[in-house]
């Protein structure tokens, strides 16, 4: 049943409020609300939690095969240095004897030193853990600075000038477009990626609603009564509106919980005893909040027009399963495409996918973020979706008018050109 329309107020106003009231009622939006922040909480806290309890070592034997056999007891004294637990291969020439020991889960693996070596060839490691980043960067660095040892002294460099030279050199990258300070690059990155996550997640979450609450009208005949009391195009409206109402009441809810806790990141750490290390969180400034909620709102009515013509042309939760599919993937790759907008937010790449409308509300946010789009170039991809939107809502309008009361068989796409015209 519908709400009773009260004197002066307009059927989709009338909707809108149904909708928004019937989902914020509900013990679901509470709990998903709710569960928003803990989920930021937890990416902050659970991450740190585990990387100290991570063992990044290993069990591994060394096969020196350089002339001098100085490279291999280098590497075996620095990796117990680092706890890991290196000796030398007892049968140098058997590798068929190592990977058993692998298989054995005697050892974890073995590192090979070319004949070249010190001057040149390549080391190879064979091992269970290849796959691990941290340990092969480990691993890699000490191979990498016993070799430079030896080919210093080889050359002739006294003791005292060795450690100098070698000493490595602190690094630190510092985000910024030209303002003094900066934050850190891995921060800005998060947040950037934290955004974009958020507004794929809310906006397919809540247009696929208007798509269901369509179909759900459909299947139980109660389209067949509000049609009767409001326009098709009214219909669409106030649900769009009201289902977009709580959307962004949602979103704003965890773009705040994420804010407060990318600011207060150390102390949140320090709760758990972990530190947080040296992070200077990027500011979100009142314009990059904007920016955020709008493209929300017009990626919101941009996707969610599509999903109601999809629920006004399907009768039943399958079919519209089946129909959804193209829709959904318009989304879908762009976020394939993060990381081009990510690695070069000012590349022609970037440019492209921002301004397209397709995916510019989900990467446009991560760009402008990143420091990697102008005010005009902000200005035109808000331009280009807001028409995009417009044409998109009024097709889909169409279709919603004359659909929402067939049923049976899918229309073809000649009916749909038909139901557009008419």
């Amino acid at each position: 049943m519908t709400a009773p329309r009260r004197a002066g107020r307009p059927d989709w106003l009338v909707i809108a409020r149904r909708e928004f009231l019937e989902r914020v009622r509900s013990p679901w939006f509470i709990v998903v609300t709710l569960l928003g922040p803990v989920l930021m909480v937890a990416t902050i806290v659970l991450p740190a939690l585990i990387g100290r309890t991570v063992d990044n070592s290993a069990r591994v034997q060394v096969v020196d095969r350089s002339p001098t056999h100085q490279v291999g007891p280098a590497v075996v004294i620095a990796l117990g240095v680092l706890k890991w637990k290196a000796e030398l291969a007892p049968a140098p020439d058997d590798e068929a004897a190592l990977r058993k020991r692998i298989a054995d889960d005697q050892i974890d693996g073995f590192l090979v030193i070319p004949p070249e070596a010190p001057a040149g060839g390549t080391v190879t490691y064979q091992g269970r853990n290849a796959a691990n980043a941290m340990a092969m960067a480990i691993l890699a660095q000490v191979v990498t600075q016993v070799t430079q040892a030896l080919r210093a002294r080889a050359a002739g460099l006294p003791d005292d000038q060795l450690a100098s030279v070698l000493a490595p050199v602190p690094f630190a990258a510092t985000h910024t477009t030209g303002q003094a300070g900066g934050s850190s690059g891995m921060a800005a990155m998060i947040v950037g990626y934290a955004a974009m996550l958020i507004l794929y997640m809310a906006i397919i979450l809540y247009a696929v609603n208007v798509l269901r609450s369509v179909v759900q009208e459909k299947t139980n005949r109660v389209v067949e009564i509000m049609v009767a009391a409001a326009k098709p195009r009214a219909l669409m409206l106030g649900k769009i509106l009201g289902v977009g109402a709580v959307g962004l009441l949602q979103v704003a809810v965890w773009v705040g919980m994420a804010m407060l806790s990318m600011k207060y990141r150390g102390e949140l750490l320090g709760v758990f005893g972990v530190q947080a290390g040296n992070w200077n969180v990027p500011p979100l400034r009142a314009i990059d909040v904007t920016v955020v909620l709008v493209y929300f709102v017009l990626g919101y009515f941009f996707y969610a027009a599509m999903y109601a013509a999809v629920g006004a042309m399907v009768s039943s939760d399958q079919e519209a399963q089946q129909v959804q599919t193209p829709v959904a993937m318009l989304l879908v790759v762009p976020v394939l495409c993060v990381q081009l907008v990510a690695s070069a937010p000012r590349s022609g790449a970037a440019r492209a996918l921002t301004l397209v409308p397709f995916s510019s509300p989900v990467l446009m946010p991560m760009r402008w973020l990143l420091g990697g789009a102008s005010v005009g170039e902000l200005v035109l991809s808000m331009a280009i979706l807001v028409a995009s939107t417009v044409v998109v809502a009024r097709v889909a309008a169409k279709i919603y008018r004359v659909g929402i009361l067939m049923y049976g068989k899918r229309p073809s796409m000649r009916e749909l050109w038909r139901w557009m015209r008419y």
